[in-house]
């Protein structure tokens, strides 16, 4: 290779590198600036660097500090330097530098300094984002009040937090390098292992359930606990993430609700065993009244002069009225119908849309409504609102990102009820493999972001507490319908 393509190839490999050099003769009383040092100072070719100017461009104080002490050393010292610093180009960017400096010493002295500049600033501002991103997630999962214990493979506590450590009664450093197994009540650590083993073998990515742990004053703790793998970009396992939320006031207040549950529900039951236990005997015993009544009338017309007869008549027909509405209340169902109403279902989807219009419009969604305006429906209004908003928002919410998002919500009377569809075109589900968890408590089947698996729980209690059901078609990639069937309301 000739001098002249070498020269042409160090200069490229400069500009590309973003590295330009420079040297201070002190003999000579001359600065030198390369062509990509002018460049990461914003200055033109014919631009002349002098004693003077050369220290205008460190206008951040900590910066203009550094440098001058590190040139400083370097040429009374002869000691080398290497160092990150802030520069205010002529253009008025501040940016990042990496300044290099070697001083050259002839007899004791100092004969001249020469060194790098490289632009440094795109690396250096990632590097102060990932800082401050680090910084606020290590604040965030150190003040929390959910437990967080990061586990090496073997399942040993490296790092927590202090709400872990409030959650288990341990002070951090006891709780470190401790196995979190030690923790788990005998009963639940078996099938904790084997879960933790699954993550280890890559067979799931997540393991969620509610165990129970060993307080250090003894007592157990009911939690809910989330443990997922954390891994390397070659997909090696770095460690696990343990989120620990304690559940036991939640657990307690739930023990006490099904004590009294328990009660009410043995008291209701003696209630109406003695109502109904009354109300047989106490008919039978006015019935025998009345009769006696009417042949005492019958064989001794002469006591209707008494006038202790009439207020007696009256006082057994009192008695016959109470003890009908004994019986009216005793055969009446347990369940509250005050609140159900004849609802216009289309006025009610017509709302939720509304509601859910900026999603829609947002997600540029085909929407088509087929609910003839006479139908009505037999339901609680909040619960019909409440059914019609999830099943139009999870169509929303799961849509297929490939695809023109369409949804169609129909509705017809098909024997004694409305059947209401809502039928989507986006990611479906399998339901072959997904069985009768579709409608289960905390179950997803979709990585969004959103996802928290308590929609369609809370959907199917209140259609079935409206004494309808519901149904699901779906497929992957092609979509879904969920088919509702409520009480038919009586019609406009």
């Amino acid at each position: 290779m000739s001098q002249k393509n070498f020269n042409a190839l160090l200069e490229k490999t400069a500009i590309h590198a973003k590295m330009g050099s420079w040297e201070i003769d002190f003999e000579k009383n001359e600065i030198y600036w390369s062509k990509v040092t002018k460049l990461i100072h914003d200055v033109d070719e014919n631009f002349q660097c002098n004693f003077e100017n050369i220290w205008s461009f460190y206008k951040d104080p900590t910066s203009f500090k550094k440098i001058k002490e590190s040139y400083k050393k370097a040429i009374q010292q002869d000691i080398e330097y290497d160092i990150k610093v802030k520069i205010n180009t002529a253009k008025g960017r501040d940016i990042w530098v990496r300044a290099i400096g070697v001083p050259v010493f002839k007899n004791g002295k100092c004969i001249s300094i020469y060194g790098l500049f490289q632009d440094i600033d795109k690396e250096e501002r990632k590097q102060e984002r990932l800082h401050r991103q680090l910084q606020i997630t290590n604040d965030v999962l150190k003040n929390t009040s959910i437990g967080i214990a990061f586990l090496d493979k073997n399942g040993v506590i490296k790092n927590t937090n202090d709400g872990l450590c409030k959650i288990m009664g341990y002070s951090c450093d006891v709780m470190e390098e401790t196995n979190f197994k030690e923790y788990i009540i005998q009963k639940n650590l078996e099938r904790f292992l084997i879960s933790f083993n699954k993550l280890k073998e890559g067979r799931i990515n997540t393991y969620t359930t509610e165990k129970c742990l060993k307080h250090k004053n003894g007592n157990t703790l009911h939690i809910h606990l989330v443990l997922t793998v954390i891994r390397d970009l070659n997909g090696q396992i770095l460690n696990f993430l343990a989120q620990i939320i304690d559940l036991s006031a939640q657990y307690e207040s739930k023990q006490k609700l099904t004590s009294y549950l328990d009660i009410t529900t043995d008291q209701n039951q003696r209630l109406i065993n003695f109502a109904h236990i009354v109300s047989h005997n106490l008919k039978s015993h006015s019935g025998n009244l009345s009769m006696l009544l009417e042949l005492m009338n019958s064989d001794y017309p002469e006591l209707q002069e008494n006038e202790l007869m009439p207020l007696l008549e009256q006082s057994v027909d009192n008695l016959s009225e109470t003890i009908s509405h004994l019986n009216e209340v005793v055969a009446m169902q347990n369940v509250d119908k005050k609140n159900i109403e004849n609802l216009n279902l289309l006025h009610y989807v017509e709302k939720t849309v509304e509601n859910v219009s900026a999603s829609i419009k947002s997600e540029n969604a085909h929407l088509q409504i087929d609910v003839d305006e006479k139908l009505k429906v037999k339901a609680i209004p909040a619960y019909l609102e409440s059914i019609l908003l999830n099943l139009i928002t999870n169509a929303i919410k799961y849509r297929n990102p490939e695809k023109e998002l369409k949804i169609k919500i129909a509705a017809k009377k098909t024997a004694n009820f409305i059947e209401l569809e809502v039928i989507d075109n986006g990611l479906g589900m399998d339901l072959e493999k997904i069985g009768a968890k579709l409608f289960g408590m905390y179950k997803t089947f979709h990585n969004h972001k959103d996802s928290r698996g308590i929609g369609l729980f809370i959907t199917k209690n209140q259609i079935e507490a409206l004494g309808g059901s519901i149904e699901v078609e779906s497929e992957i990639n092609k979509g879904s319908n969920f088919k509702v069937y409520l009480k038919s309301g009586k019609e406009i």
